[in-house]
């Protein structure tokens, strides 16, 4: 999910927490709590760091190292003694840490729900993990969560433990919903193409609709579930482009061996310059729309092979689809 999801959910996490008697009965303790809350709900999205060194690096160990089973343990062991320090409730460190671990495990699972996907399974499995489900910044879920923090910042609530709990149940329910549709929308699909060989269907914000590609023997297709219409709206050959020079070059540079570990549908397309050089561009299909690559790797060679220029990420606004 996106930084400002992840923020109202570590606000409604500690509203959950003011179920409990100590927490509810102690504002320093209920204001550590929301701190900790909130920098866990966060803590694995750090490596954004790695943007310092390259959008590549970034892009390569995102939702990696830092979503992993030994970030589980690290964040909150980190995160519950430094914030009961800081706000000298010491004595509540174990408190802290579990209430930390447990936005920093909702953080993963809600990651879980994207297209993007995440390594959660690293060091035991290097593989993304993606259910496809939910958006990046899904509407509904931060119309629901702000509703409850807000009322619980202004004090509308007479509970607001009660409340934030039953924003979260709320969650579990409505991601799950999701998952289950996604699931019937893959099965249409995959009964539309009979030949397929992959299929990804990625989700809308709006709950009818949906985006898919299929990979078949020779090609791939493209299209949009809405309601229980399959509309396509586009194909292309599966080419092999592996006999050019510049397009072998190409997979050396540091752009597209980033945007390569993750892709699952990658594809690749170049274009002759008037200089004598090629410009070569990679994508993920997964996240192809209306004839439009806006997640590319673009890689500039000259007559030579060398490489002049390279650039990688996304080339939309942010309410644009895919929604990843």
């Amino acid at each position: 999910m996106d930084t400002g999801s992840h923020l109202l959910f570590g606000a409604t996490l500690a509203g959950v927490a003011q179920l409990h008697p100590a927490v509810h009965g102690d504002p320093g303790l209920s204001a550590a709590v929301l701190c900790a809350a909130l920098i866990g709900s966060n803590a694995p999205d750090l490596d954004a760091v790695c943007r310092l060194k390259g959008t590549d690096v970034y892009v390569k160990h995102h939702r990696g190292w830092s979503h992993s089973i030994p970030a589980l343990l690290l964040w909150p062991s980190a995160i519950g003694p430094l914030t009961a320090w800081a706000f000298g409730v010491t004595p509540h460190a174990f408190l802290l840490a579990l209430w930390a671990a447990i936005a920093v495990f909702l953080h993963v699972a809600l990651d879980w729900t994207n297209a993007y996907g995440v390594r959660c399974l690293l060091p035991f499995r290097r593989e993304w993990l993606h259910l496809d489900s939910l958006c990046l910044t899904d509407p509904y879920l931060i119309v629901l969560h702000a509703t409850a923090a807000a009322g619980w910042a202004a004090g509308w609530w007479g509970h607001p433990g009660a409340v934030c709990l039953a924003a979260w149940a709320a969650t579990a329910l409505y991601a799950g919903w999701r998952i289950a549709h996604h699931g019937i929308a893959v099965r249409r699909v995959k009964r539309r193409y009979r030949r397929w060989q992959a299929v990804h269907v990625l989700p809308d914000p709006l709950w009818h609709r949906w985006h898919y590609v299929v990979q078949t023997e020779h090609r791939y297709l493209m299209g949009q579930i809405v309601g229980r219409r399959l509309l396509p709206m586009g194909e292309l050959p599966r080419a092999d482009a592996e006999g050019h020079d510049y397009v072998r070059i190409s997979r050396g540079a540091a752009n597209v061996k980033a945007l390569l570990q993750f892709a699952k549908r990658a594809y690749v397309k170049w274009q002759a310059q008037p200089d004598g050089g090629y410009l070569v561009i990679w994508t993920d299909l997964r996240f192809w729309q209306e004839r439009h690559w806006p997640f590319r790797a673009e890689v500039r060679l000259d007559g030579q092979f060398n490489v002049i220029e390279q650039t990688l990420g996304w080339h939309k606004k942010a309410w644009e689809p895919p929604y990843v």
